[in-house]
């Protein structure tokens, strides 16, 4: 079973073929990153463009494919920024009917959760913390349709805390990749900050206090070279620790509940970050469950991961041969299902 995969729900378009062997006969993802980072963000307008060239870029290469070979085409149908899903979508659209393929919708959150199991043996349920740049949550994933979320930011998400921080710090657009190399040369214990909802026996996470009082911090010093360093370090470890104590939150609930698991994963665009990540991986093993890695390249948004859940759907339940009323939806949530 091959699926053909379609993202294009921020600023990453990619295409995939995606196999129910659990291979990626293909994978390419050009990033618009070069034409936001002096707006310090994603514009709309913008990546709704570059996605539309870069499609039709791919209509070119499409030819080449031996559809024979191809069993469905999948694409993000949300959530994410409607100019993107519009044009991802409406192509795989389009390209369905031609073809007379399965069209298969994919919640890009769901997608992102399902991940962990390209690439490792998880069995359901098992535990993920989704943390990218606009959602941060703690889900139980139940079955390719099932997920529920235990606790989710109330505010602002980890990504765009660490954005908006490294705007602050004039490092610019992605904030994550150039915090996390520059906090290997800092301390992390120099400045100490604040743990929103911490003390909150939940599984909710909030970022926006975290936020306000690192811009505070930053606007107070002067902006040297050291500052910078040790500041990213206890940024990033602020966050690492509230991790840590969520996600012990979450483990309490499972108990308590009587969920059984025996498997962990984090996933996301900042799972991406290795300190985080080696964090998470030394607290969960700890708890004697296992954890399972994403590879770095599948961290990020990317089309492998809309196949994979295709193929997920496809083994769990009969797919309709057609899904051609679906429309693109930006504020889907975790748990909704097109």
């Amino acid at each position: 079973m091959k699926v053909l995969a379609i993202e294009s729900s921020c600023d990453d378009t990619s295409f995939s073929i995606v196999s129910d062997e659990k291979s990626i006969d293909f994978i390419k993802t050009i990033n618009h990153r070069k034409f936001h980072k002096k707006h310090g963000g994603v514009i709309p307008e913008i990546a709704a463009r570059q996605h539309l060239d870069i499609m039709d870029y791919l209509q070119k290469s499409i030819k080449k494919l031996d559809f024979k070979k191809i069993d469905a085409i999948a694409a993000t149908y949300g959530p994410g920024l409607i100019g993107g899903l519009i044009v991802g979508s409406s192509f795989a659209k389009g390209l369905s009917i031609g073809k007379q393929k399965k069209l298969i919708p994919i919640n890009h959150l769901q997608a992102h959760l399902l991940s962990p199991r390209l690439t490792s043996s998880l069995s359901f349920p098992y535990l993920c913390l989704l943390v990218s740049g606009g959602n941060t949550a703690l889900v139980l994933v139940k079955n390719p349709k099932k997920f529920i979320t235990l606790g989710s930011t109330i505010d602002d998400s980890a990504g765009e805390c660490f954005d908006k921080v490294s705007k602050a710090l004039g490092l610019g657009y992605p904030g994550g990749p150039i915090i996390e190399k520059l906090a290997l040369k800092g301390d992390r214990y120099k400045y100490k900050l604040p743990l929103p909802l911490t003390k909150v026996k939940n599984c909710n996470f909030s970022f926006s206090g975290l936020k306000t009082a690192a811009i505070d911090s930053i606007n107070k010093n002067k902006g040297n070279k050291k500052f910078i360093e040790n500041f990213c370090a206890s940024f990033q470890y602020t966050v690492g620790e509230i991790f840590k104590k969520k996600i012990g939150n979450s483990l309490d609930v499972m108990h308590n509940d009587g969920i059984k698991f025996k498997d962990f994963s984090i996933c996301g665009g900042v799972a991406a970050n290795q300190y985080l990540n080696q964090l998470i991986r030394d607290f969960i093993i700890e708890k004697k469950i296992n954890f399972h890695q994403v590879p770095l390249s599948l961290c990020t948004d990317n089309a492998a991961m809309i196949g994979w859940n295709a193929i997920e759907l496809m083994q769990y339940r009969k797919i309709k041969l057609n899904n051609y009323n679906t429309r693109p939806t930006p504020n889907v949530l975790i748990h909704e299902n097109f």
